[in-house]
C-alpha cells in the first residue's frame, strides 16, 4: 500500500508543481530570493551597456573623460551584483537548513505515530539530505533567473527586431529540448534512484547481520546479490546520463549557433546601417544572458531530477501528516492499567492476531505474558506500550488512553525493554537517561535498580564509555540488555514492560535481574514481561496465556503446580478465558 501511495505521488507532482510546493514550505526565502534575482539580472546589462558605449561613443567621439566615469559607474553596479548573488547564494543556504529542519520533524513525526515507519527512517533522511544538496549547491538558483529571459528578449527586440526574434526563436527551441529532456529522462532517474536505495538497503542489512552471514558463509552471495542490484542501478544511472549528456551537448551547441547566427545577422544589419556596431557584441552578450538559465538547468538535470525525486518520496511518505498538536503535560498517573475490549494485530493485517479481551491490573503487580512462539506475546507488549496501535479497544493507563497521549508526555511514565537491544550512538549515560538532561545520580539510581551498575563500571570509560554506531562495538547481548533494563527504569516509570530480559544473561544476572524487578513492582510498578524463563515466571504474580488468539489467565502458582507432571491428570484446570470487559 505505501508502495502504490508513493507511486502515486511520483505520478502527480511535476517540475512546477514541486517547485512552488517547495515557494509554500520556504514563503520566508523565495521572495529574497526573487528580490536579489531581479537586482542580479537587471545589473547583467551593465556589461552589455558597457560595450555598446564604448563602441559607439568612446571611440567615435574620443573622450577619455566619459570613459573615465562610465568606467567607474559600471565596476560601482557591478559591485553591487556581486553583493546580490552573495545575498541571494546565502539565502539558499539558510534556506536548505530550514528546509531540512522542518521536513525532518514531519519525518520523525512519522516515525514517532506509524508503525512502519521504523525502517524507513534512515532512508526518508538519506533522501532529504538530496533536497538540501539542491539548495545547499544553488541548483536552484536557474529557475529564478528564468522568468527573466523574456526581460533580456526585449531588450533585444530594441536593439532590433530581427536581433529580437532570433533570440526568441533560439529561446524557445532550447526551451522545448529543456521540457522534452524532462520528459524523456523522469522515468529512468526515478527508476534509478529507487534501485540505488535499493542497494543501499542491502548493505546496511549486511551490516547488521555480520556475524550469521560470515558465520553460515553467505558473503560471496551476498556480494553477488548486491552486485546484481547496483549493476541494474549502474546501467540505469549510465542510460539516464546518455540522455542528460546529449540534451546538455545539443543546448550548449544550440546557444553557440545562436549567438554566432545573432553575430551574423548583426554584421548585416550593420553593413545596410540599421544597427551599430556595438550592438553586434551587445546582442551576443544579452542573447547569452537570456539563454543562461535554460543552459544551466539542462546541464544540472541530474540533480534537478534527484531532488525532485526525493521531493516526491518525502512527500509520498508523509502526506497525510498534520502539523503535531501542542500538549498539556499531565500528572504521574496512578498505576493502574486496564485493556478495554483490547484485540491486537500484526501491523498492515486487517485480521486480529488476539480476539477482545479485558484485563486489569494495579502497582505492584508483576505479570508474565506467555505462549509459544508466534503467538502474539511481542505484538501484544508493542500495543500495551504504545508503539503500536490496537486493532481495536483501548489501553488506559491511570484513566487516560495510552494511545491518545502524546508519546513525548507518555513516555516518561514507561519503561520498554525489547528482545533484542539497540543502543543509541552516544554514551551510556545518555542512553539510560533518555538522552535527557538530568543528574548523575539518576542515572546511577537506574543502573542500580537494574543491576547494571557493577557491569558499567568496568567499561573502558565507565558511564561516559561510547556505544552506539560510533561507540565501541564489544558489548555483549548481555550487557546491552542490562543498559536497555537500566534505560526502562530510568525516571521510576509506572509501567515496566519486558521483552524477554532474561535470554541474554547469565545465573548470576537472571538472579539479580528477578530481584531487582521484584523491587521495582513493590515499590509501586505495574511490571508485564513476556518471557519463557521459569523463575521469572515464578517471581510473578499471575500469568497471561496466549493461546490461538485467546487470552487466558492464572494465579501463577497455581498455574506451575498444574503444569508438574504429576498434577497432569489433575482435574483442576487453574487457566481460564479472559472475557471482553463490561
Amino acid at each position: 500500500m505505501a508502495r502504490n501511495k508513493q507511486d502515486k505521488s511520483l505520478k502527480k507532482i511535476g517540475l512546477a508543481s514541486w517547485f512552488f510546493a517547495m515557494g509554500r514550505e520556504l514563503p520566508g526565502y523565495f521572495l529574497p530570493i526573487l528580490g536579489f534575482s531581479l537586482v542580479s539580472n537587471i545589473l547583467l546589462l551593465v556589461s552589455p551597456l558597457y560595450m555598446l558605449q564604448v563602441y559607439d561613443r568612446i571611440l567615435t567621439s574620443g573622450s577619455k573623460d566619459t570613459l573615465i566615469w562610465i568606467t567607474i559607474i559600471s565596476i560601482f553596479l557591478l559591485a553591487i551584483y556581486a553583493a546580490a548573488e552573495t545575498g541571494r547564494r546565502r539565502i539558499c543556504s539558510l534556506a536548505s537548513e530550514e528546509l531540512e529542519e522542518k521536513l525532518s520533524e514531519r519525518v520523525f513525526a512519522e516515525f514517532d505515530a506509524t508503525h512502519d515507519a521504523g525502517g524507513r527512517l534512515t532512508n526518508d533522511l538519506r533522501v532529504l539530505s538530496r533536497i538540501r544538496g539542491f539548495f545547499q549547491n544553488q541548483t536552484v538558483l536557474p529557475f529564478f533567473d528564468l522568468p527573466f529571459a523574456p526581460f533580456f528578449l526585449l531588450v533585444m527586440f530594441m536593439i532590433h527586431p530581427i536581433i529580437g526574434a532570433l533570440g526568441l526563436g533560439g529561446g524557445l527551441l532550447l526551451l522545448g529540448v529543456a521540457i522534452f529532456a524532462e520528459i524523456s529522462a523522469r522515468r529512468t532517474n526515478e527508476t534509478a534512484s529507487a534501485v540505488n536505495s535499493e542497494a543501499f538497503n542491502l548493505a546496511s542489512g549486511l551490516s547488521r547481520q555480520r556475524s550469521a552471514i560470515v558465520a553460515m558463509g553467505l558473503t560471496h552471495n551476498a556480494l553477488a546479490k548486491w552486485r546484481d542490484t547496483k549493476d541494474t542501478a549502474r546501467n540505469l544511472n549510465l542510460k539516464a546520463g546518455a540522455k542528460e549528456t546529449g540534451f546538455s551537448s545539443v543546448t550548449k551547441a544550440g546557444r553557440q549557433m545562436l549567438q554566432i547566427l545573432i553575430l551574423g545577422a548583426g554584421g548585416a544589419l550593420a553593413i545596410t546601417q540599421q544597427i551599430s556596431p556595438g550592438a553586434i557584441v551587445a546582442g551576443s552578450i544579452i542573447l547569452g544572458r537570456a539563454l543562461g538559465p535554460i543552459d544551466q538547468i539542462v546541464g544540472s538535470w541530474r540533480g534537478i531530477a534527484s531532488a525532485r525525486s526525493a521531493w516526491n518520496q518525502i512527500q509520498a511518505a508523509i502526506e497525510n501528516d498534520e502539523p503535531k498538536a501542542e500538549y498539556t503535560p499531565l500528572p504521574r498517573p496512578e498505576a493502574q492499567l486496564k485493556l478495554d475490549r483490547l484485540s491486537i494485530a500484526v501491523p498492515g493485517s486487517r485480521e486480529a492476531l488476539i480476539r477482545p479481551f479485558g484485563f486489569e491490573a494495579n502497582g505492584g503487580q508483576m505479570i508474565a505474558i506467555l505462549g509459544s512462539n508466534g503467538c502474539g506475546k511481542t505484538t501484544l507488549l508493542q500495543t500495551i506500550a504504545g508503539a503500536w496501535t490496537p486493532h481495536s479497544g483501548s489501553v488506559v493507563l491511570g484513566g487516560r488512553n495510552l494511545h491518545a497521549w502524546a508519546s513525548e508526555d507518555r513516555g516518561q511514565y514507561v519503561g520498554y525493554v525489547p528482545q533484542d537491544v539497540e543502543l543509541l550512538p552516544g554514551t551510556v549515560g545518555e542512553n539510560i537517561s533518555r538522552m535527557t538532561d538530568c543528574e548523575p545520580e539518576e542515572i546511577i539510581e537506574a543502573a542500580q535498580k537494574a543491576g547494571a551498575h557493577d557491569m558499567i563500571l568496568s567499561l573502558p570509560k565507565g558511564y561516559e564509555t561510547p556505544v552506539g554506531t560510533a561507540g565501541i562495538g564489544t558489548l555483549s547481548a548481555g550487557q546491552r540488555q542490562l543498559i536497555g533494563l537500566a534505560r526502562a527504569l530510568f525516571g521510576n516509570p509506572v509501567m515496566i514492560l519486558l521483552d524477554e530480559p532474561t535470554a541474554n544473561l547469565d545465573p548470576t544476572a537472571v538472579y539479580h535481574a528477578i530481584s531487582n524487578l521484584n523491587k521495582v513492582a513493590q515499590s509501586g510498578a505495574i511490571v508485564l514481561t513476556a518471557t519463557h524463563d521459569p523463575k521469572l515466571i515464578a517471581a510473578t504474580q499471575s500469568v497471561l496465556v496466549v493461546r490461538q488468539g485467546a487470552i487466558l489467565t492464572a494465579d501463577t502458582k497455581q498455574y506451575i503446580q498444574a503444569s508438574k507432571p504429576k498434577a497432569a491428570n489433575a482435574t483442576a484446570q487453574p487457566l481460564r478465558t479472559v472475557g471482553v470487559s463490561a
